[in-house]
Protein backbone atom coordinates (compact mmCIF):
# COMPACT_ATOMS: atom_id res chain seq x y z
CA UNK A 1 0.00 0.00 0.00
CA UNK A 2 1.18 3.52 -0.76
CA UNK A 3 2.60 5.29 2.27
CA UNK A 4 1.34 8.81 2.81
CA UNK A 5 3.00 11.75 4.48
CA UNK A 6 0.47 13.04 7.03
CA UNK A 7 1.10 16.59 8.20
CA UNK A 8 -0.64 19.74 9.40
CA UNK A 9 -2.52 21.67 6.74
CA UNK A 10 -0.85 24.93 5.70
CA UNK A 11 -2.32 28.05 4.04
CA UNK A 12 -0.28 27.44 0.90
CA UNK A 13 -2.16 24.24 0.10
CA UNK A 14 -5.78 25.32 0.58
CA UNK A 15 -6.81 24.97 -3.08
CA UNK A 16 -5.72 21.31 -3.22
CA UNK A 17 -7.44 20.56 0.09
CA UNK A 18 -10.68 22.16 -1.06
CA UNK A 19 -10.59 20.20 -4.32
CA UNK A 20 -10.19 16.89 -2.50
CA UNK A 21 -13.00 17.67 -0.04
CA UNK A 22 -15.37 18.94 -2.72
CA UNK A 23 -14.88 15.74 -4.69
CA UNK A 24 -15.20 13.48 -1.64
CA UNK A 25 -18.34 15.14 -0.25
CA UNK A 26 -20.32 15.53 -3.43
CA UNK A 27 -23.91 14.89 -2.33
CA UNK A 28 -22.88 14.82 1.35
CA UNK A 29 -22.55 18.51 2.06
CA UNK A 30 -24.36 18.13 5.40
CA UNK A 31 -21.31 16.26 6.72
CA UNK A 32 -18.74 18.78 5.50
CA UNK A 33 -17.69 21.63 7.75
CA UNK A 34 -19.13 24.82 6.20
CA UNK A 35 -16.90 26.36 3.54
CA UNK A 36 -14.35 23.58 3.21
CA UNK A 37 -15.32 22.93 -0.40
CA UNK A 38 -13.60 26.18 -1.47
CA UNK A 39 -10.05 27.46 -1.11
CA UNK A 40 -11.35 30.61 0.58
CA UNK A 41 -13.32 28.56 3.08
CA UNK A 42 -10.37 26.32 3.95
CA UNK A 43 -8.15 29.37 4.39
CA UNK A 44 -10.74 31.02 6.65
CA UNK A 45 -11.08 27.84 8.74
CA UNK A 46 -7.32 27.64 9.28
CA UNK A 47 -7.14 31.33 10.15
CA UNK A 48 -9.90 31.00 12.75
CA UNK A 49 -8.37 28.10 14.65
CA UNK A 50 -9.55 24.95 12.89
CA UNK A 51 -7.00 22.14 13.03
CA UNK A 52 -6.63 20.17 9.82
CA UNK A 53 -4.39 17.40 8.54
CA UNK A 54 -3.53 16.44 4.98
CA UNK A 55 -2.25 13.15 3.57
CA UNK A 56 0.17 13.56 0.68
CA UNK A 57 1.36 11.03 -1.86
CA UNK A 58 5.10 10.82 -2.56
CA UNK A 59 5.76 13.96 -4.57
CA UNK A 60 3.43 16.18 -2.55
CA UNK A 61 0.03 15.61 -4.20
CA UNK A 62 -2.79 15.93 -1.65
CA UNK A 63 -4.72 12.65 -1.39
CA UNK A 64 -6.86 13.38 1.66
CA UNK A 65 -7.73 15.86 4.40
CA UNK A 66 -9.58 15.99 7.71
CA UNK A 67 -10.61 18.59 10.29
CA UNK A 68 -10.50 17.76 14.00
CA UNK A 69 -11.07 19.32 17.43
CA UNK A 70 -11.44 18.28 21.06
CA UNK A 71 -14.59 18.96 23.04
CA UNK A 72 -15.37 17.87 26.61
CA UNK A 73 -12.57 15.32 26.63
CA UNK A 74 -13.52 13.79 23.27
CA UNK A 75 -11.56 13.99 20.02
CA UNK A 76 -14.03 14.84 17.24
CA UNK A 77 -13.19 14.80 13.58
CA UNK A 78 -15.21 15.66 10.49
CA UNK A 79 -14.74 16.53 6.81
CA UNK A 80 -12.67 13.38 6.28
CA UNK A 81 -12.15 13.08 2.56
CA UNK A 82 -9.75 11.14 0.38
CA UNK A 83 -9.24 10.40 -3.31
CA UNK A 84 -6.74 7.54 -2.95
CA UNK A 85 -6.88 4.14 -1.19
CA UNK A 86 -5.62 4.19 2.38
CA UNK A 87 -5.31 7.97 2.74
CA UNK A 88 -8.43 8.27 4.87
CA UNK A 89 -7.28 5.51 7.22
CA UNK A 90 -3.90 7.18 7.67
CA UNK A 91 -5.63 10.46 8.56
CA UNK A 92 -7.90 8.78 11.11
CA UNK A 93 -4.88 7.08 12.71
CA UNK A 94 -3.10 10.41 13.05
CA UNK A 95 -6.17 12.09 14.54
CA UNK A 96 -6.43 9.25 17.06
CA UNK A 97 -2.74 9.54 17.89
CA UNK A 98 -2.99 13.27 18.53
CA UNK A 99 -6.01 12.75 20.77
CA UNK A 100 -4.26 9.97 22.64
CA UNK A 101 -1.22 12.16 23.31
CA UNK A 102 -3.53 14.88 24.65
CA UNK A 103 -4.96 12.40 27.14
CA UNK A 104 -8.33 12.06 25.37
CA UNK A 105 -10.08 8.69 25.66
CA UNK A 106 -12.71 8.79 22.89
CA UNK A 107 -12.58 9.56 19.18
CA UNK A 108 -15.89 10.34 17.43
CA UNK A 109 -17.23 11.34 14.05
CA UNK A 110 -20.49 11.47 12.11
CA UNK A 111 -21.07 9.15 9.17
CA UNK A 112 -23.65 8.96 6.41
CA UNK A 113 -26.17 6.14 6.54
CA UNK A 114 -24.37 4.28 3.74
CA UNK A 115 -23.64 0.80 5.01
CA UNK A 116 -20.30 0.58 3.19
CA UNK A 117 -18.89 3.59 5.08
CA UNK A 118 -20.16 2.39 8.44
CA UNK A 119 -18.69 -1.06 7.80
CA UNK A 120 -15.26 0.47 7.12
CA UNK A 121 -15.33 2.37 10.40
CA UNK A 122 -16.51 -0.73 12.21
CA UNK A 123 -13.36 -2.49 11.00
CA UNK A 124 -11.36 0.40 12.47
CA UNK A 125 -12.92 -0.15 15.89
CA UNK A 126 -15.76 2.41 15.79
CA UNK A 127 -19.20 1.54 17.14
CA UNK A 128 -22.47 3.50 16.77
CA UNK A 129 -23.46 5.54 19.82
CA UNK A 130 -26.23 7.74 18.39
CA UNK A 131 -28.34 8.37 15.31
CA UNK A 132 -29.26 11.86 14.20
CA UNK A 133 -31.44 13.40 11.50
CA UNK A 134 -34.55 11.90 9.96
CA UNK A 135 -37.92 13.58 9.34
CA UNK A 136 -36.77 15.21 6.17
CA UNK A 137 -33.15 15.67 7.23
CA UNK A 138 -30.30 13.39 6.13
CA UNK A 139 -29.75 10.57 8.58
CA UNK A 140 -26.29 10.34 10.14
CA UNK A 141 -24.69 8.01 12.65
CA UNK A 142 -22.37 9.10 15.46
CA UNK A 143 -19.66 6.49 15.91
CA UNK A 144 -17.01 6.27 18.60
CA UNK A 145 -13.79 4.44 19.33
CA UNK A 146 -12.26 4.27 22.79
CA UNK A 147 -8.59 5.25 22.57
CA UNK A 148 -6.02 3.24 24.52
CA UNK A 149 -4.42 5.16 27.35
CA UNK A 150 -0.88 6.23 26.49
CA UNK A 151 1.16 6.46 29.66
CA UNK A 152 4.64 6.10 31.12
CA UNK A 153 4.52 3.71 34.07
CA UNK A 154 6.73 1.42 36.14
CA UNK A 155 7.77 -1.86 34.54
CA UNK A 156 5.67 -4.94 35.33
CA UNK A 157 6.50 -8.64 35.19
CA UNK A 158 4.26 -9.04 32.12
CA UNK A 159 6.41 -6.49 30.24
CA UNK A 160 9.53 -8.69 30.32
CA UNK A 161 9.47 -10.03 26.76
CA UNK A 162 8.65 -6.65 25.24
CA UNK A 163 11.48 -4.98 27.16
CA UNK A 164 13.86 -7.68 25.97
CA UNK A 165 12.85 -7.15 22.34
CA UNK A 166 13.30 -3.37 22.56
CA UNK A 167 16.51 -3.27 24.60
CA UNK A 168 18.25 -6.64 24.17
CA UNK A 169 18.26 -7.13 27.95
CA UNK A 170 17.80 -10.60 29.42
CA UNK A 171 14.04 -10.96 30.07
CA UNK A 172 14.63 -13.21 33.10
CA UNK A 173 15.50 -10.28 35.36
CA UNK A 174 12.21 -8.56 34.54
CA UNK A 175 10.15 -11.72 34.90
CA UNK A 176 11.04 -11.76 38.61
CA UNK A 177 9.04 -8.57 39.21
CA UNK A 178 9.28 -4.81 38.83
CA UNK A 179 12.86 -3.54 38.73
CA UNK A 180 13.41 -0.21 40.43
CA UNK A 181 14.12 2.59 37.98
CA UNK A 182 12.69 0.89 34.89
CA UNK A 183 9.75 2.50 33.13
CA UNK A 184 7.79 1.67 29.99
CA UNK A 185 5.76 3.71 27.57
CA UNK A 186 2.48 1.79 27.44
CA UNK A 187 -0.11 2.12 24.68
CA UNK A 188 -2.95 0.37 26.44
CA UNK A 189 -1.47 -3.06 27.14
CA UNK A 190 1.24 -2.73 24.46
CA UNK A 191 4.76 -1.79 25.55
CA UNK A 192 5.95 0.84 23.08
CA UNK A 193 9.12 2.12 24.74
CA UNK A 194 11.57 1.71 27.63
CA UNK A 195 13.69 4.05 29.74
CA UNK A 196 15.75 3.28 32.83
CA UNK A 197 17.52 4.99 35.72
CA UNK A 198 20.63 3.29 37.14
CA UNK A 199 22.92 4.18 40.00
CA UNK A 200 26.14 5.68 38.65
CA UNK A 201 27.51 6.03 42.24
CA UNK A 202 28.24 9.13 44.30
CA UNK A 203 24.65 10.35 43.98
CA UNK A 204 24.61 10.37 40.18
CA UNK A 205 21.74 8.72 38.29
CA UNK A 206 22.44 7.43 34.79
CA UNK A 207 19.33 7.85 32.64
CA UNK A 208 19.23 5.75 29.47
CA UNK A 209 18.19 7.12 26.13
CA UNK A 210 14.57 6.01 25.64
CA UNK A 211 14.11 3.13 23.21
CA UNK A 212 10.88 3.26 21.20
CA UNK A 213 9.10 0.94 18.82
CA UNK A 214 9.30 2.28 15.28
CA UNK A 215 5.79 3.71 14.94
CA UNK A 216 6.24 5.77 18.13
CA UNK A 217 9.46 7.49 17.13
CA UNK A 218 9.65 11.14 16.15
CA UNK A 219 6.63 12.13 18.22
CA UNK A 220 8.41 13.81 21.13
CA UNK A 221 7.59 10.94 23.48
CA UNK A 222 11.24 10.57 24.45
CA UNK A 223 11.05 13.85 26.39
CA UNK A 224 8.05 12.65 28.36
CA UNK A 225 9.86 9.42 29.23
CA UNK A 226 13.00 11.29 30.29
CA UNK A 227 10.92 13.62 32.46
CA UNK A 228 9.40 10.61 34.27
CA UNK A 229 12.86 9.11 34.76
CA UNK A 230 14.32 12.23 36.33
CA UNK A 231 11.29 12.64 38.60
CA UNK A 232 12.11 9.19 39.91
CA UNK A 233 15.81 10.06 40.28
CA UNK A 234 15.08 13.32 42.09
CA UNK A 235 13.00 11.49 44.74
CA UNK A 236 15.40 8.54 45.12
CA UNK A 237 18.40 10.21 46.73
CA UNK A 238 20.26 11.31 43.59
CA UNK A 239 21.54 14.86 43.20
CA UNK A 240 22.57 14.71 39.53
CA UNK A 241 21.39 12.90 36.41
CA UNK A 242 23.34 12.10 33.26
CA UNK A 243 22.03 11.20 29.82
CA UNK A 244 24.07 9.92 26.87
CA UNK A 245 24.24 12.35 23.96
CA UNK A 246 24.34 9.56 21.39
CA UNK A 247 22.87 9.90 17.92
CA UNK A 248 19.33 9.56 19.23
CA UNK A 249 19.73 12.54 21.57
CA UNK A 250 20.81 15.00 18.89
CA UNK A 251 17.23 15.62 17.79
CA UNK A 252 16.30 16.42 21.37
CA UNK A 253 19.13 18.87 22.00
CA UNK A 254 17.09 22.07 22.10
CA UNK A 255 14.30 20.57 24.19
CA UNK A 256 16.78 19.12 26.67
CA UNK A 257 18.50 22.50 27.03
CA UNK A 258 15.08 24.07 27.66
CA UNK A 259 14.73 21.55 30.51
CA UNK A 260 18.10 22.75 31.95
CA UNK A 261 20.19 19.82 30.81
CA UNK A 262 23.77 20.91 30.15
CA UNK A 263 25.53 19.36 27.16
CA UNK A 264 29.14 18.35 27.71
CA UNK A 265 30.71 17.96 24.29
CA UNK A 266 28.94 18.17 20.96
CA UNK A 267 25.30 17.06 20.63
CA UNK A 268 25.38 13.42 19.62
CA UNK A 269 28.90 12.81 20.88
CA UNK A 270 29.12 13.64 24.60
CA UNK A 271 26.63 13.57 27.44
CA UNK A 272 24.07 15.73 29.20
CA UNK A 273 24.05 16.55 32.90
CA UNK A 274 21.19 17.85 35.01
CA UNK A 275 21.31 19.08 38.61
CA UNK A 276 18.20 17.52 40.11
CA UNK A 277 17.58 20.41 42.45
CA UNK A 278 16.70 22.36 39.30
CA UNK A 279 13.88 19.99 38.32
CA UNK A 280 10.63 22.02 38.50
CA UNK A 281 7.64 20.70 40.38
CA UNK A 282 4.71 19.40 38.26
CA UNK A 283 2.74 22.30 36.82
CA UNK A 284 5.60 24.80 37.02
Amino acid sequence: MTRYDVRRAEPGGVAAIAAVLARSFEGLGHLLHPGLDSAEGVAAALQTGSEMLVAERPGGTVAGAVRFASNDGVQWFDSLGSVAPGAGRELVREVERLGQERGLRQSRTRLPSAERVRWAFQRWGYVPVAREGGRGEPEVYVVERRLPLLTVREQRRADASAIAILTGEDPWQFEQGARAGWFVLADGERVAGVVSVRDNRDGVARVSLPVLAERYRGRGLELWMIDVAIRYASTSGFHTATLPAAAGAGRLHRDLEDRRWQCEGKPGAGSYTLALDQVPEPGE
